[in-house]
């Protein structure tokens, strides 16, 4: 292991876990369950009560909050922050400069690309009519380059957020949002152009 990363205590390594320089993980982190490859660029900073697993790739700059979890099949850009307690349920690609805060769940099956904001406590969902008995009919989200997701929005299964729209808080999604707008509301609506 390189001697530039910094380890907590109890800090568990599965056996395909490769990690890059001027990382820094904390307490109680298990990295790679599943015995996948776990990749994860440098300048990390992976917090306290963290689990990720293998089948992951990781790019530089990579911070989370405490207790997150990051599940198997998953990619993640550069530059990406993950909030305390939140959750990529996997199956998951994430873009660049992508900033998920704190309490956000992103179900399997969900694309992020570059430069999405997701406020605290957001969900995404990805089973129409639940419950799901078979993951081929999970369709999960597209959240689009910088839109911007409200806290405690709700986008249903399916649904795809135009880039650099806007969603206000506490919305629920039941319909695609085209780009460049601001929508809100429980159905979300379109309500002006975003400039």
């Amino acid at each position: 292991m390189d001697e530039s990363i910094k380890l907590g205590k109890n800090v568990i390594f599965h056996e395909q876990v490769k990690v890059g320089k001027d990382t820094e993980i904390g307490n109680n982190v298990e990295l790679g369950i599943n015995d996948e490859l776990l990749i994860i660029g440098e300048n990390a900073t992976i917090r306290s009560g963290s689990i990720i697993y293998g089948g992951v790739v990781i790019g530089n700059g990579f911070i989370t909050g405490h207790n997150i979890m990051v599940r198997e099949k998953t990619t993640i850009g550069n530059n990406v922050i993950i909030g305390t307690n939140s959750i990529i349920d996997g199956n998951c690609n994430i873009g660049n400069n992508v900033s998920i805060q704190s309490g956000v769940y992103v179900t399997w099956g969900v694309t992020i690309e570059d430069g999405v904001f997701m406020g605290p406590f957001a969900k995404t969902t990805n089973d129409k009519f639940p419950p799901a008995r078979d993951k081929s009919v999970l369709i999960g989200p597209i959240l689009r380059k910088k839109c911007s997701i409200g806290s405690g929005a709700i986008i249903l299964p399916g649904i795809e957020i135009g880039e650099n729209s806007l969603i206000g808080a506490g919305s629920v999604v039941t319909k695609n949002i085209p780009p460049n707008v601001i929508a809100f509301g429980n159905p979300c609506k379109v309500m002006k152009k975003r400039e």
